[in-house]
């Protein structure tokens, strides 16, 4: 296999550390220091295969970089900056609230577990935050992906809400990842967070979307544009010190403001509707006819609350300068 690497790579040969010498020779090492931010999305390699990629993800994945592949491309699309690191991890805390401090509650919480690409089963992604029913209370899939009902890279159950913090990405791409995810029909709800670059004056912008399947969709959600996705709404929040692509303040400047309290029900963590076996053809398909969702015993409150004013200042407190 030839590996094409883009000229900036091969500029700085000498300055990276091999982090795949067990995947495959030629495949581009990765950095000691990160790149600039401006540089995103960054072309490492080309001719990738992905049977390659998914390999090197595993091994890759968690040192400080986003990968994407696309038709055997291979870029760095964001990065683990302190401030993406702190806002994922303030959001992780938001989910694990419902398990009243249990250690192993029924909602699981999980930072870049791998799943298929939902339109793509042999690719492998992983996003930054995985939400998901404990095993006790929705058994694992029986049957390998993409099922039914589909499972993560290791068999556990499918994600059911999906969490994406972008930094570095634009929000085009941000946005198109976080409508991948709703391609899963077992993917109920997806949660994205853009936060924008810092200005001078250490003012910020950021921006949050939901995507939901619930209809008829709660208020305030439009049906989302995309062809792919019937049935979908997204709400959206302008949520920093500034609104989006200005010098004008939001009013998102305390905890507590009902328009900044983003409501996503539990519920939805333990969505599975059983599977039913066609007797010709042996297709498996969910049926969803009069299910209703059976929730832990061990849950007390209906919803997930996430206060977008203390992943403001979650942000503005880890960031740069």
């Amino acid at each position: 296999m030839s590996l094409t690497l883009s000229p900036f790579w091969k500029s700085v040969g000498k300055k990276f550390r091999n982090k795949v010498d067990n995947v495959f020779h030629n495949y581009p090492k990765l950095p000691k220091t990160l790149p600039r931010e401006d540089c995103l999305p960054l072309q490492i390699g080309s001719g990738i295969s992905l049977k390659n990629y998914n390999t090197f993800l595993e091994r890759n994945e968690k040192v400080g970089y986003k990968f994407r592949w696309d038709q055997g491309h291979v870029y760095i699309v964001d990065m683990a900056n302190t401030d993406h690191e702190a806002v994922v991890s303030a959001l992780m805390d938001y989910f694990k609230t419902p398990n009243h401090g249990v250690i192993r509650g029924p909602i699981k919480v999980l930072a870049q577990p791998y799943h298929y690409n939902p339109i793509n089963h042999v690719e492998k992604i992983a996003p930054d935050i995985a939400v998901f029913p404990n095993s006790t209370d929705v058994p694992r899939p029986t049957v390998p992906y993409p099922g039914p009902p589909p499972s993560d890279a290791n068999g556990f159950s499918h994600a059911r809400i999906i969490v994406e913090v972008a930094n570095t990405q634009d929000i085009r791409t941000w946005n198109t990842r976080c409508e991948l995810w709703m391609r899963e029909q077992y993917v109920r709800y997806v949660f994205g967070i853009k936060l924008d670059i810092v200005r001078n004056n250490g003012n910020r912008s950021m921006l949050a979307r939901l995507w939901t399947r619930e209809n008829p969709a709660p208020a305030g959600f439009v049906a989302v544009t995309n062809p792919n996705l019937p049935g979908v709404s997204v709400k959206n929040w302008d949520f920093g010190t500034l609104l989006y692509g200005t010098n004008n303040p939001t009013t998102c400047t305390r905890a507590g403001l009902p328009i900044y309290q983003v409501t996503i029900p539990i519920p939805a963590v333990f969505w599975d509707p059983p599977i039913v076996i066609n007797a010709v053809t042996g297709v498996r398909t969910t049926n969803t006819v009069g299910y209703g969702v059976a929730v832990s015993v061990a849950i007390t409150v209906p919803n997930f609350v996430i206060d977008l004013f203390e992943i403001q200042q979650e942000a503005l407190d880890t960031q740069r300068g």
